[in-house]
């Protein structure tokens, strides 16, 4: 029987992530990807020897191509072993299960051919999801000094370039998609990704200077694949908001909020399979509840998330 691969993009808090890969690994392999600015050796002695921290680390800029790379770092990895997994699960270390493992498992297992992902056509929206691609945004710093003078600097003047309203070379080879990172997808897939970056380095040229490249970046090449047709795939544009596009994440509209045990409610009558954001400070007791009423006493559903 083949196992999940969770494949993790993670910067912070070791004391969650710890918890995060302890909920999951039963029917899965953990591989995660540490941002180069954190301190590898604290979240290797935190987790379980079982956990893989890839080798091959980058500096994330946030909304920058960064996260693009740390992703396709994270596939590489784990491709050369793709024959043991039924599909890449991507997740955060900010995320917790709100479903049992056994039950995350089946979901994935009974359909090896699902593309677990959404996007939208991004031309449906010329006013704003369309200009993240069309207008060069300068997400990523272009220095990494520690020199906190030169960094205020470097900000200054990405701010000031992002005024100008710079155009962005987009081709019109390809239909651009924007949906939710964190999907899952067959290891089929992920090939079929990095093959597709890999032969077209003009796409990643294309998206280098995009807004949050992560969310259009893996739906664009997948939405213009054969792989279309096995995606949970293009949604009608009912207007902004990441929120409609999820694929298995409960999230906050705003993107912004942290879950605590204040949201039970909201998690336990939640088709999610994760919920997203949670920390050990102010989510440590909604980790201990999620545990101690989901993951260990209630039995195994056999609902699936929304398609």
């Amino acid at each position: 029987m083949k196992k999940i691969a969770y494949l993790i993009l993670a910067h912070s808090d070791a004391t969650h992530l710890n918890a995060l890969v302890k909920s999951l690994s039963t029917y899965a392999d953990i591989y995660i990807h540490l941002d180069i600015k954190a301190n590898l050796s604290d979240f290797v002695s935190a987790c379980p020897k079982t956990v893989t921290f890839i080798e091959d680390r980058v500096n994330v800029a946030w909304a920058g191509i960064s996260m693009v790379d740390a992703l396709l770092n994270l596939i590489k990895a784990v491709l050369p072993f793709s024959e043991n997994y039924t599909h890449f699960v991507f997740i955060t270390g900010s995320d917790y299960p709100i479903k049992p493992e056994k039950q995350i498992f089946e979901i994935f297992v009974s359909e090896p051919e699902r593309q677990f992902i959404k996007y939208i056509d991004m031309r449906e929206s010329p006013e704003h999801y369309l200009k993240l691609i069309t207008h060069k945004q300068f997400l990523e710093p272009f220095t990494n000094s520690k020199n906190k003078i030169l960094n205020l600097a470097d900000k200054s003047v990405r701010k000031a370039l992002r005024k100008l309203g710079i155009p962005n070379k987009w081709s019109n080879k390809v239909i651009p998609y924007f949906g939710h990172t964190w999907c899952a997808l067959t290891p089929q897939c992920c090939e079929y990704i990095l093959d597709y970056h890999n032969d077209n380095p003009w796409f990643y040229e294309s998206n280098k200077q995009t807004f949050s490249p992560d969310e259009h970046y893996f739906h664009t090449i997948i939405g213009n694949s054969p792989f279309n047709s096995k995606a949970d795939g293009l949604q009608a544009y009912e207007g902004r908001g990441l929120w409609r596009l999820v694929n298995t994440h409960l999230i906050c509209p705003s993107l912004q909020k942290w879950y605590t045990l204040d949201d039970w409610e909201q998690i336990i009558s939640s088709d999610k399979l994760f919920v997203r954001k949670v920390n050990s400070i102010s989510g440590g007791s909604l980790v201990e509840e999620i545990d101690a009423q989901i993951l260990i006493n209630s039995p195994v559903a056999s609902k699936d998330i929304n398609k």
